[in-house]
Formats: C-alpha cells, sequence, structure tokens
C-alpha cells in the first residue's frame, strides 16, 4: 500500500454546498456506478489512511458485517470511526458551506477518464491536491487529540470495535 496512489481525486464544487441531502443524492443518480464515493474534502489524512479505510470495507463486506447498506456509506462510517451512520455522514460526509469534495474509486479499478466524467456530470473541477494533513479536519471526523496519520487510521477500526 504505501507509495501506492489511493484511488481518489480531490474536486472543488461547482458552488458551495447548500443542501448536502440534495447534492448528495444527485451525485447517487448521476455517477457511474455503485462503486464511486463522495465525501468531505478534507477526510483523508493520506494515502495509506484512505487504503487501511478501504481494506476495511472489503474485509467488511466480505464478512457481511457492513453497517451501511451501501460501499460508499461504509467508506463514510468507516472513516468517522462511528457504528452510527448518520452521525457518520454528518462528519465525512458533505455540509453546508463545503466547497471540496473527494470522488473514490471503491472499486480501484477506474482509470483518470473515469474520474473526469464523474466529476464533469457534476459540474465540478477536478484538483491536483492529494490526501495530505495539511488538508485534513480531523475535528470534523470526531478524532480529538494530536492530528497524525496513526490518529486517523486508530480512528477507523474504532468504527468496528463490537
Amino acid at each position: 500500500m504505501t507509495g501506492e496512489l489511493f484511488p481518489c481525486r480531490r474536486v472543488e464544487l461547482a458552488e458551495s454546498c447548500k443542501n448536502p441531502r440534495e447534492l448528495a443524492l444527485s451525485w447517487i443518480d448521476n455517477r457511474s456506478s455503485e462503486h464511486w464515493a463522495l465525501i468531505c474534502g478534507t477526510a483523508l489524512a493520506s494515502e495509506v489512511h484512505g487504503w487501511i479505510a478501504h481494506k476495511v470495507l472489503i474485509r467488511n463486506q466480505e464478512r457481511k458485517k457492513m453497517r451501511s447498506n451501501s460501499l460508499d456509506g461504509e467508506f463514510i462510517r468507516l472513516l468517522s470511526g462511528t457504528h452510527h451512520v448518520a452521525t457518520s455522514f454528518k462528519r465525512a460526509g458533505l455540509a453546508v458551506g463545503d466547497k471540496n469534495a473527494w470522488i473514490v474509486d471503491l472499486s480501484c479499478r477506474e482509470n483518470q477518464e473515469s474520474f473526469e466524467r464523474n466529476a464533469a456530470v457534476m459540474g465540478f473541477k477536478i484538483l491536483e491536491d492529494r490526501p495530505s494533513l495539511q488538508i485534513f479536519d480531523h475535528t470534523r471526523l470526531g478524532i480529538s487529540g494530536k492530528k497524525t496519520e496513526n490518529s486517523a487510521i486508530g480512528h477507523i477500526h474504532l468504527a468496528d470495535l463490537r
């Protein structure tokens, strides 16, 4: 995983998010498949953080242990470090005023053209940013303490403690 780019692109929304639910529903209607996720633009601390969340997502799917009914919902729940799907959307989903988001290919099989098509259909502009601690908002995800890659990764595992 280390060194491999996580299959995501940071995008600038066409306008600041006014209605997160409406934007999410539009995304679901317009994305090319259920393997595409739209998350807040500050939810990824690093490439490794994204990969760990993805690995746990796939494990939960294979074990039929997902708490969400969808892949993208489960991915958002894991990033949020919570059992509660509704809470996870408040943490890692889009919120009023957001100007950026990440689009994520949860199949890990798509190419740059697929990212461009999914962004274009929503009027998003693809940015050059990559996941990093500089743009990561640990407090929004519910992480207290220091903003580190390790705290972000540990937070994922809290979502599945039973």
